[in-house]
C-alpha cells in the first residue's frame, strides 16, 4: 500500500481516509443494530416469562381455594375448643373432675393438630399465590421491558405487547389480591385460635397438676347441692356424652389403619378356631366333648376376647373410654365363653362382676359431678365390698386362687374409694373405684386370653396325634398350673393397662413419645424411630398371618376332597405370598417410607441379589412357577431324586415331602423343577400296579387265567376299567412266567391291594393244586483221585 501511495499520491491517501471513516460509520450502525436486537430479545423473553406467570397464577385462581368449607371447618374448631374448656378454663365448677381434665386435654391436642394442619394447608396457597405476586412484580419492574425499538415493525410489535401485558397483569393482579387478602384474613383467624387452643392446653395441664398435687388433701363438697344449668348449657349427662363421642370420634379417625388391622385379624382369628373345630367334628368328636377348650367351645368369641386384650398392647395410647368400651366387649365375650363351662359358684361372681362392671361404665361416661353421682360411686363401691366378702368367705370354692386373690385387692380398692368419698376426696375416690371394678376385668380377660394362646399349641399338637380308629374322648382343657413367670407377666400387664391413662404416666411416657418421633435426618433422607417400630411391627405381623396361613396350608384335613384340596392349597400359597408383599407394602407405606423409594432400593440392592442371592431368588422364582404351573399340589405322591413320599407343604423359598418312613424332607424349589420329578397324581390318583411270579409245567393255563381273573373282579379296589391283563410271558428256567397288570382307584391302595391280590391268588392255587415251583438247578460234583503222600509225610 505504501507503495502505490507514493505513486498516486495525496489525492488517494484522502480517498483512504473517507473510506475510513465510512467503515466505522457502519462499525457504529451494525453495533447499534446488533446491541438493539440484544434488547428486543431479552425484552421478548421477559414477555414470555410475564406470560407464564400470568398463566400460573390464572391455573392457581381457576384451581381454587375451599375458602367456604375452610373458614367452616375453622368455626368448628372453634366451636369445639369452646365447648371442650366449658367448666374448665375459668373454674367454674367446685369439683375439676380428673375424667373431664384428661378428656378435654385430649381434645384440645387434637383440635391444636387440626388447626395446625389447616394452618399449614393455608400457609402453602399464601405462598403460591405470593410468590406469583412477586414474580410478576419483579418481571414487569426490570428495565429491558420498556425498551422501545427503533424499528417500526417491532415497534409496533412491542406496542401490542404492552397492551396485552397490561390487560392481563391488571385482571390477574386484582383476583391475586383478593385472594391473599382473604387467605391472610384465614390464617389470622387460624392463628387465633391456634393461640387459644395453645393458652387452653396450658392452663388445662397447670389443672391437672394442681389435682395431681392436691389428690390427698384437697376436700370438696361432694353431697353438696349444685345448680349446674346455671353453669352449662347442657345438663352433665348430654355434655358427657358428647365429649366421649368427641374423643372416640377423633381417636377412631386418627387410628382407622389400625382398627381396620385389628378387625381383620379378629375375622382371620374367628375363621382359624372355626377351622379348628370342624376338624374336630369330623374326625367323630361331639360337641360337649370340647367344652373344656375355649377356643373350640366358643370360636368367635375367644377371638374377639384374645385379639382385643393382645392389640390393646399395640394400639397407640388409647384414650381411658375407648379401653373401657374395649374391656366392656371382653367381659360380653368372656361371659360368652363362661357360660357353660364354668362352675355355679363362680358364675355367680362372675355375673355380679359383669353388672358391676355396667354400672361403673356408665358412671365414668359422667365428666361432670353432680350429687346424683356420688350416690353411684357409693352404690358400686357397696356391690365390689360385697363380692369380695362373698369370695372371700366362700375362697374355698374358688379353684383359680388368681382370682380370688385380685378380687379382694379389688374389695379393697372399693373400700378406700368409699372412704375417701365420704371425707371429701371426690377425684381420688372415682380413680380407686374405677381401678377396682376393671383390675377384675382386665385380669379375668388376661388370663382367658393367656390360656386360649397355650389352647392353641396344644390342639395343634392334638389333632396331629388323633387316631381315627380310636373311641373319642372329652378333650380336657389346660391344667392353670403357670409358673410365677406367668403371673408376674400377668400383674406387669394389669398394672400398665390400670395407669397408663393417669397423668403421671403420660408426663413420664411424653418425653420418650416426642423423642421417638422427632423427625431425624441421614444426609436427605428423614426418619423417627416411631416409624422404624412400626415397619418392624408390621412385618412380624404379616411373617406371624403368613405362618398362620402356612398351617392351614399344611394341614390336609382342612378339606377332604382331594382335588379341592389341591386347588386350595395353591390358593393358600398365593394368599401367602399376596400376604407378604403386601405387609411389606404396608410397611413402607406405615413407616412413611416414600413407595417410590423402594424402586431406588431395589435398583441399588439389584447386582448383590443377582451374584449373592442367586440360590434364593432362584428359589423363590420357582415357588412361583410352582403356584401358577402346578406341576405339583399338595398330597400328591411324587419322586424327586433320591426321594419319594407324599407332598405336605409347598413354601415360598422350600417345599416339604413326608416320605413313607415319616420323615419329612425340605427340598428347595428349585430342586423341585431342575431335577426329573415324577408325579404319580398329577393328573388322576389311580395307578397301574402289576404282579410277578411263575407257574410249574404241565400246569393247565387256561385255568389259572381264569382264576386270576376272578380273584382280580372280587377285589374293590382293583378297576374293572381299564381292564386287568394278565400275560404269560416266557418259558423261564423252572416255570413258565406270567404277569398280572391292573389298575387301582387311588395310589395309596398299592400295597395294600397287591397283598390282599398275593394271598387270594396263593390260596386259589393251593385250592387247584396248582404249583408255583421254586428255582432249580443241578449240581455236578467231580471227584479225581488223589495220590497218596509218604508216610513219614503222614506220621509228621
Amino acid at each position: 500500500m505504501d507503495s502505490i501511495v507514493k505513486e498516486i499520491g495525496i489525492k488517494n491517501k484522502i480517498n483512504q481516509l473517507m473510506l475510513e471513516g465510512k467503515a466505522e460509520s457502519e462499525k457504529k450502525a451494525r453495533q447499534e443494530k446488533y446491541i438493539n436486537y440484544q434488547k428486543v430479545q431479552k425484552q421478548n423473553k421477559i414477555f414470555n416469562l410475564i406470560e407464564l406467570e400470568v398463566q400460573n397464577a390464572k391455573f392457581l385462581l381457576n384451581r381454587g381455594f375451599d375458602y367456604k368449607d375452610i373458614t367452616e371447618e375453622i368455626h368448628q374448631l372453634k366451636e369445639w375448643e369452646e365447648f371442650s374448656v366449658r367448666g374448665i378454663v375459668g373454674t367454674k365448677f367446685r369439683i375439676l373432675t380428673d375424667r373431664n381434665l384428661s378428656s378435654t386435654s385430649i381434645l384440645l391436642d387434637e383440635l391444636l393438630k387440626r388447626t395446625s394442619n389447616r394452618l399449614n394447608k393455608i400457609s402453602i396457597e399464601n405462598q403460591q399465590l405470593s410468590r406469583t405476586q412477586e414474580k410478576i412484580d419483579s418481571l414487569v419492574a426490570e428495565k429491558n421491558l420498556y425498551y422501545v425499538p427503533t424499528d417500526s415493525v417491532a415497534r409496533e410489535i412491542y406496542r401490542l405487547q404492552s397492551l396485552k401485558m397490561s390487560t392481563d397483569i391488571d385482571l390477574v393482579s386484582e383476583r391475586l389480591k383478593n385472594a391473599v387478602d382473604s387467605i391472610q384474613a384465614l390464617e389470622i383467624m387460624g392463628d387465633q385460635l391456634k393461640f387459644k387452643i395453645d393458652t387452653d392446653i396450658i392452663e388445662n395441664d397447670r389443672l391437672r397438676k394442681t389435682e395431681v398435687n392436691q389428690l390427698f388433701t384437697k376436700k370438696v363438697p361432694v353431697f353438696g347441692n349444685l345448680d349446674i344449668k346455671k353453669l352449662m348449657v347442657e345438663d352433665p349427662l348430654t355434655f358427657s356424652l358428647k365429649t366421649n363421642y368427641l374423643v372416640v370420634y377423633f381417636y377412631l379417625i386418627n387410628n382407622r389403619n389400625s382398627i381396620i388391622m385389628m378387625l381383620i385379624l379378629i375375622l382371620g382369628t374367628a375363621i382359624y378356631f372355626k377351622l379348628q373345630k370342624r376338624k374336630f367334628l369330623d374326625f367323630g368328636y361331639k360337641e360337649d366333648m370340647l367344652i373344656n377348650i375355649n377356643m373350640l367351645n366358643s370360636p368367635i368369641a375367644s377371638a374377639i376376647l384374645v385379639i382385643l386384650n393382645l392389640y390393646q398392647f399395640i394400639l397407640p395410647m388409647p384414650p381411658l373410654i375407648f379401653s373401657i368400651m374395649m374391656w366392656t366387649i371382653s367381659t360380653i365375650t368372656l361371659t360368652i365363653i363362661m357360660w357353660r363351662s364354668i362352675n355355679t359358684f363362680i358364675w355367680k361372681i362372675w355375673v355380679a362382676i359383669f353388672i358391676l362392671n355396667l354400672i361403673a361404665f356408665f358412671d365414668i361416661i359422667i365428666l361432670i359431678h353432680f350429687v346424683g353421682e356420688s350416690f353411684l360411686i357409693l352404690a358400686i363401691n357397696c356391690l365390689g365390698i360385697a363380692i369380695g366378702i362373698y369370695a372371700f368367705i366362700n375362697r374355698s370354692k374358688i379353684q383359680r386362687k388368681v382370682y380370688f386373690w385380685y378380687i379382694i385387692v379389688a374389695a379393697i380398692f372399693q373400700f378406700f374409694s368409699f372412704y375417701y368419698l365420704v371425707n371429701g376426696h371426690y377425684n381420688l375416690s372415682k380413680f380407686l373405684m374405677t381401678k377396682a371394678v376393671y383390675i377384675i376385668i382386665v385380669v379375668f380377660s388376661l388370663y382367658s386370653t393367656f390360656t386360649i394362646v397355650k389352647e392353641i399349641n396344644m390342639i395343634s399338637k392334638t389333632l396331629a396325634k388323633i387316631d381315627e380308629d380310636k373311641r373319642k374322648k372329652t378333650i380336657l382343657g389346660i391344667p392353670h398350673r403357670f409358673t410365677l413367670g406367668f403371673y408376674l407377666i400377668l400383674f406387669l400387664s394389669c398394672f400398665l393397662l390400670m395407669i397408663r391413662n393417669t397423668y403421671t404416666f403420660q408426663s413420664i411416657i411424653d418425653p420418650f413419645r416426642n423423642t421417638i418421633s422427632e423427625p431425624r435426618n441421614i444426609g436427605n433422607i428423614t426418619f423417627t424411630f416411631e416409624n422404624i417400630l412400626i415397619f418392624i411391627l408390621v412385618i412380624l405381623l404379616s411373617s406371624f398371618v403368613s405362618k398362620v396361613v402356612s398351617f392351614l396350608a399344611s394341614d390336609n384335613q382342612i378339606i377332604k376332597d382331594k382335588n379341592k384340596n389341591k386347588n386350595f392349597g395353591s390358593w393358600l400359597f398365593l394368599s401367602r405370598i399376596a400376604i407378604v408383599t403386601l405387609g411389606i407394602l404396608v410397611a413402607f407405606a406405615s413407616a412413611g417410607i416414600p413407595l417410590d423409594r423402594i424402586t431406588l432400593i431395589i435398583s441399588a440392592l439389584g447386582v448383590g441379589i443377582g451374584f449373592g442371592m442367586q440360590s434364593l431368588v432362584n428359589n423363590l422364582i420357582s415357588g412361583l412357577i410352582i403356584a401358577f404351573e402346578k406341576p405339583v399340589s399338595l398330597d400328591d405322591i411324587i419322586e424327586v431324586g433320591t426321594q419319594s413320599g407324599k407332598m405336605k407343604s409347598i413354601g415360598i423359598r422350600s417345599s416339604v415331602v413326608t416320605t413313607f418312613d415319616g420323615a419329612d424332607v425340605v427340598i428347595p424349589n428349585g430342586e423341585l423343577l431342575n431335577q426329573n420329578l415324577t408325579n404319580w397324581t398329577l393328573g388322576s390318583s389311580s395307578r397301574r400296579s402289576e404282579i410277578r411270579f411263575g407257574v410249574a409245567y404241565g400246569t393247565d393255563l387256561e385255568l389259572t387265567k381264569k382264576l386270576l381273573f376272578e380273584i382280580l373282579e372280587k377285589n374293590k379296589n382293583v378297576l374293572m376299567k381299564p381292564m386287568p391283563a394278565i400275560w404269560f410271558t416266557k418259558f423261564g428256567d423252572s416255570s413258565i412266567d406270567l404277569v398280572l397288570k391292573y389298575w387301582i382307584s387311588h395310589f395309596d391302595f398299592d400295597n395294600d391291594t397287591r397283598s390282599e391280590l398275593i394271598i387270594a391268588i396263593d390260596k386259589a392255587l393251593k385250592e387247584n393244586n396248582i404249583v408255583i415251583p421254586f428255582s432249580q438247578q443241578d449240581v455236578h460234583i467231580i471227584s479225581k483221585e488223589i495220590e497218596p503222600k509218604p508216610d513219614s509225610e503222614t506220621e509228621i
